[in-house]
């Protein structure tokens, strides 16, 4: 009876320390590389291309244990955010991958510098946190996220320190589509290591660059129709839901509004803002990558690139919108900066560098 009863005590014993002892997954280098190099990761961007590091720590050559590499990965230190997507068999692959990179005698520069006279967001964002070394110096997808999502500053919270949780919810709310959903692959920053009054200038500096309105608009060329000349305005949101929305197309001088097609008309009537007289539609909602198309039947062929309009709304994802947040109808859709193809510098025009989310 005492044997058996010892026996029992044991069993957890046994079963902790076989458990201790159970090996983590084979890593496999050429998986490990597919990862690095791969447009689901980003660890490059602050490590270098092969490792050699740049604004974070070179790891080629070092021989961390798979167990330190694993440490720094889910409980980082500094200010590299911790990221939780990851897998065993993925780190295990990552791991060893950099252990069979040459090590370097130095690490290499930052994949962007800090430009001269940099305001104090764009220090905190690109130099101090790093955020600039995925998100390029102007942090280009942040912004154009904030524009997607209407984001105030506790959204923007939520999104850095709780990246992995928000980035999934921001795309569903902005729906399919969006070349920005293809992986979560920033990090969940800590919020000791990251103050909220450093975050808050980073937000009040990104804001004040500008940002991507998501609802487009194409028009297309007159066609003849029995009564007059009729144009095509598509009208394309790829943010969140935006609500209550008023479409104004002005009125070319000369020209008289014959028919138009498109749920919600109102007429035509003087637009004491423009001081112009526009065709109105008013419209109950523009869903995540919805396409609404409104036709306009002038008395006189017009052009495309004469035709002119705004589109307001009164909300866009639950927020009241801001005194900017309007898109312009017949101006041309804003290119992409940064890493969407503007200047890695701060500027405008320079070669295209990816971007991360």
């Amino acid at each position: 009876m005492k044997k058996g009863f010892l026996a029992l005590l044991l069993i957890p014993t046994f079963v902790t320390v076989a458990a201790a002892q159970t090996p983590g997954p084979a890593g496999d280098p050429v998986a490990g590389k597919a990862l690095w190099d791969g447009n689901t990761t980003s660890c490059k961007n602050c490590h270098g291309t092969n490792g050699q590091g740049g604004y974070g720590p070179d790891l080629a050559g070092r021989k961390l244990t798979l167990a330190q590499f694993t440490h720094a990965v889910y409980k980082p230190w500094g200010v590299m955010p911790s990221f939780p997507q990851f897998n065993d068999k993925q780190l295990a692959d990552l791991h060893a991958y950099v252990s069979n990179l040459p090590g370097v005698s130095e690490p290499a520069a930052w994949r962007f510098p800090l430009p001269a006279n940099a305001p104090k967001g764009q220090v905190i964002a690109l130099a101090t946190i790093g955020c600039g070394q995925c998100h390029t110096p102007i942090l280009d997808t942040p912004r154009r996220g904030i524009a997607e999502a209407n984001g105030d500053f506790e959204w923007f919270k939520h999104m850095i320190y709780d990246h992995t949780k928000a980035m999934p919810e921001h795309c569903e709310a902005v729906g399919p589509g969006n070349p920005y959903c293809r992986a979560v692959r920033m990090g969940d920053y800590s919020r000791a290591r990251l103050q909220e009054d450093q975050l808050k200038q980073i937000y009040d500096w990104a804001v004040s660059l500008g940002l991507e309105i998501p609802v487009t608009t194409a028009i297309s060329k007159a066609a003849q129709a029995p009564n007059g000349f009729t144009n095509t305005l598509d009208v394309v949101n790829k943010g969140v839901e935006a609500d209550n929305v008023t479409i104004h197309v002005v009125v070319p001088a000369g020209v008289k509004v014959v028919t138009t097609t498109g749920d919600g008309y109102k007429g035509v009537h003087a637009d004491r803002n423009t001081k112009a007289t526009v065709a109105e539609w008013q419209v109950a909602k523009l869903m995540p990558n919805q396409k609404q198309s409104y036709s306009i039947t002038f008395s006189k062929a017009v052009e495309p690139e004469h035709i002119k309009g705004s589109i307001h709304w009164a909300t866009r994802g639950g927020r009241p919108a801001g005194p900017k947040d309007v898109a312009e109808i017949g101006g041309e859709e804003k290119k992409e900066e940064g890493g969407r193809g503007g200047a890695p510098e701060g500027g405008r025009g320079a070669a295209p560098t990816p971007p991360t989310q």
